[in-house]
């Protein structure tokens, strides 16, 4: 198995900044501690509070327990009902007594307790097919929240070597700065020996001013990127953080995974977002047959049982207005009734909800196929993108090799007054942007190398930011 290493020597006679430049990021806070009141931030503890804090996983776990809950309703389908209704009543009005042959006004009390309980026994298997529908959704959304938590572990990885990467770009820009100190000392005393003229003086105190403006510039890029974590993790941003970054030194890319059709077929296998779309093609399905239903007859069984009282109650010749639980027994009966509904014509409504399900069963296998050609073009692109980054890469590196030593001659020929200032200067410039892209390039190819595992489907939230990717 073919490794590549990620940050390798350049030469053996370069200065401190090349050495800094060739051997990867050293840590961060190595030299100097933070302020006791500055929360530090490893890797692991970042992916852990993102995956705790992010709302895009907080809305996909709402979205999984909303799915989970429908479930449940379409399994309470098959369960019969159970209700228990109750009243009490009081009529007031005129009515004829026998017995004064005249109208009189009175009031009459009613209490009445009844239960219901009813089942179906079929309904054109309208209730399995929900379920089916209910529970590849559920799947689906469950599958969604992992995906989403690999986005978020994706992001926090993308973050934190865009932030290695500012770092370096910074230490970069403060050793060019103290270079240009040191070279202009150099340049007063040969501006105060008489061999080089006071406008090389000059040169240098604006090289000088270019560097700093340059350090502060990378300064920005590094605080930009330690808010854009700040904002992914939901952290509160009055606090300070110091976000440990992880030491790349040594860092090895593996070649021989990267062959386009094996991962475009590993992507297949493995991609959560191409599984969501398969379960929500067939819950799709599942919500054909179930308006497919309609067309059938449906059976249901029903029961009842209750009984009433009233204040005038009479029944046959018995007079039982003053026995309140003799009544209740008297007038207690119940029923039992099996009901069928054969549908015949219901204005069209069922053959427009089956051709609805059928055409969101039909956007679902649209969306299946993109969903399948866009991973495909995303592991395409992502594979050309690495090809590149190592392309780049070895340009960055013989780039700054030659761009060391041009410096190294330039400095030379300087001193010896063989060459100008604006050929030192020239030189110069080329050596710190061949150093900054050399930086840019590594972290490039690092970072396209987890886009690929990205894009696959091989990064898990509980893999370390080195080290080959686990399925969880």
């Amino acid at each position: 198995m073919q490794r590549l290493p990620l940050f390798r020597p350049v030469s053996a006679g370069l200065s401190l900044l090349a050495v800094l430049l060739a051997f990867g990021v050293a840590p961060a806070t190595a030299q100097m501690q933070p302020p006791q009141d500055t929360t530090q931030v490893t890797f692991d503890a970042a992916v852990r509070t993102a995956l705790d804090q992010n709302t895009n996983i907080k809305r996909a776990q709402a979205q999984a327990r909303q799915s989970n809950v429908q479930v449940r309703s379409e399994w309470m389908d098959f369960a019969p009902n159970l209700s228990i209704d109750s009243d009490v009543t009081r009529r007031v009005g005129r009515n004829f007594s026998q017995v004064t042959g005249d109208f009189t006004t009175q009031s009459t009390d009613f209490f009445n307790l009844s239960g219901q309980s009813s089942v179906t026994l079929f309904n054109g298997f309208e209730n399995i097919s929900s379920l089916r529908e209910a529970r590849e959704q559920a799947g689906a959304d469950q599958t969604n929240l992992k995906r989403t938590r690999r986005e978020v572990v994706f992001d926090v990885m993308d973050q934190f070597i865009a932030l290695v990467e500012s770092r370096e770009i910074v230490r970069v820009r403060r050793e060019q700065v103290e270079a240009q100190r040191q070279r202009l000392r150099q340049i007063e005393q040969f501006v105060e020996a008489g061999s080089r003229p006071e406008s090389d003086l000059f040169t240098a105190e604006a090289d000088l001013a270019d560097a700093e403006q340059q350090l502060l510039q990378g300064k920005r890029e590094r605080e930009v990127s330690q808010t854009r974590l700040i904002q992914t993790l939901q952290l509160n941003p009055r606090e300070a953080y110091d976000f440990r970054v992880p030491d790349l030194e040594g860092a090895t890319l593996d070649s021989s995974r990267q062959e386009l059709p094996a991962l475009i077929d590993e992507a297949f296998q493995k991609r959560l977002d191409l599984r969501v779309a398969e379960a929500e093609r067939r819950a799709a399905d599942q919500g054909i047959r179930s308006a497919r239903s309609a067309y059938y007859p449906t059976l249901s069984l029903s029961g009842s049982y209750g009984t009433d009282w009233s204040s005038q109650g009479v029944r046959g010749d018995v007079d039982v207005s003053d026995d309140f639980t003799n009544q209740l027994d008297v007038n207690r009966g119940g029923g039992l009734s099996l009901s069928l509904s054969i549908p015949i014509f219901d204005r069209l409504q069922r053959s427009n909800r089956v051709e609805q399900a059928q055409v969101q069963a039909q956007d679902a296998e649209y969306a299946l196929q993109d969903q399948r050609q866009e991973i495909a073009l995303q592991v395409r692109q992502s594979y050309l993108d690495y090809r590149n980054a190592v392309q780049q890469l070895g340009a960055a590196n013989k780039r700054l090799r030659a761009a060391e030593r041009a410096r190294t001659a330039a400095q030379e020929r300087y001193e010896l007054g063989s060459a100008d200032i604006v050929e030192l200067q020239n030189a110069i410039r080329d050596y710190v942007d061949a150093a900054s892209q050399q930086v840019r390039a590594r972290y490039e190819l690092f970072f396209q190398q987890k886009r690929i595992d990205y894009n696959v489907g091989r990064l898990s939230p509980s893999a370390p930011l080195l080290g080959a990717p686990a399925e969880p």
